[in-house]
């Protein structure tokens, strides 16, 4: 008897030490695995970037969303897509996930805020029927609350309004795009601020790049992401207002979370729910095809839906466009 329990107990170790050494190697594999360095394919329209480092719910909607456009007849080189490595804490909580993801993130970019705004500018000098923009991450109001960096007196003027913006993580940017240090030292080196966050006025700058008529779509899940559109307080937001052509759904006011963006969870809630009412959408699958207006009215309500359910504060999904779309731009939560 006592010999069978010896050897359950052996059995029990070596599963164990089995599981830590898959995990340590698979941390290993996507933290040796190279971004994409290749130059931007000429047809790049739609661009689908991670931002989060510490779950990996962000990268998984980048790939489904790809699938998402593949099966709809986009050619591959019409997509780039962008992630952030994890941290090798985060691998663990995630390590199922990120090791089916794995190989489907090899031809991505890394998500850093001065590639995409190059890429865009690249893009922007070309000849396409739209632009679709789709960004996952985790979003704050600030890096570094205003009053704090002005008591700080070894910070600029410039480097206190760096800091106190609206952003969504771009995490292979320096110091994982939320160390406010690492992104202070590499302005002091001379690095353009629109390259060390993804602000507001940043992309707001970049899409005003584009041509006028070009239809452009972003979506924005993060908390916080209204912000990008609707704080009364934030002057940078009218950059992008004033854009034509413009549509935006948000995942959460200026002052509201989203939800879902814990280890464990495929998907945010916001990211699940919009990913599956595009699957469901029964016409023609371009960006420009798609009833933005409805397909928010139905995402805004489920999204509620849940939150009520789990008790919590809702996040009230923005819309906004300046499209011809059969609503007004409105720069609120609106559409429910």
């Amino acid at each position: 008897m006592a010999s069978s329990r010896t050897a359950a107990y052996l059995l029990l170790a070596l599963a164990a030490l089995l599981m830590a050494c898959s995990g340590r190697l698979g941390a290993r594999r996507l933290a040796d695995q190279p971004y994409a360095s290749r130059p931007l394919p000429d047809q790049a329209r739609i661009f689908l970037i991670a931002g989060g480092v510490d779950v990996a719910n962000f990268a998984e909607e980048v790939v489904r969303q790809r699938s998402y456009w593949r099966a709809a007849g986009v050619p591959d080189e019409a997509i780039a897509c962008y992630y952030a490595k994890p941290t090798l804490a985060a691998y663990h909580e995630d390590a199922q996930q990120y090791r089916a993801i794995t190989r489907a993130l090899a031809d991505c970019y890394p998500a850093r805020a001065g590639l995409i705004r190059a890429h865009l500018a690249l893009a922007s000098r070309r000849d396409l029927p739209y632009l679709y923009l789709y960004i996952s991450s985790h979003g704050r109001p600030q890096l570094v609350a205003r009053d704090v960096a002005e008591s700080l007196d070894v910070l600029s003027a410039g480097e206190v309004d760096l800091l106190d913006q609206y952003f969504l993580q771009m995490g292979a940017d320096p110091g994982y795009g939320v160390d406010a240090s690492a992104i202070v030292n590499a302005a002091r080196r001379g690095e353009d601020p629109d390259d060390l966050l993804l602000t507001p006025a940043s992309l707001g700058r970049a899409l005003a790049r584009f041509a006028p008529q070009l239809p452009k779509i972003v979506v924005l899940q993060g908390c916080h992401s209204g912000g990008f559109l609707n704080d009364q307080a934030n002057a940078a937001a009218a950059q992008m207002t004033a854009l034509r052509n413009l549509t935006v759904i948000a995942a959460a006011r200026h002052d509201r979370t989203s939800f879902g963006c814990d280890p464990g969870a495929r998907m945010t809630y916001f990211g699940l729910i919009f990913l599956r009412l595009l699957l469901e959408h029964a016409g023609p699958q371009t960006p420009t095809s798609i009833p933005w207006p409805g397909l928010f009215d139905q995402l805004a309500a489920e999204v509620h839906a849940i939150e009520l359910r789990q008790e919590v504060t809702p996040s009230e999904p923005v819309f906004f466009s300046t499209a011809a779309t059969g609503r007004s731009a409105c720069a609120l939560p609106c559409g429910r």
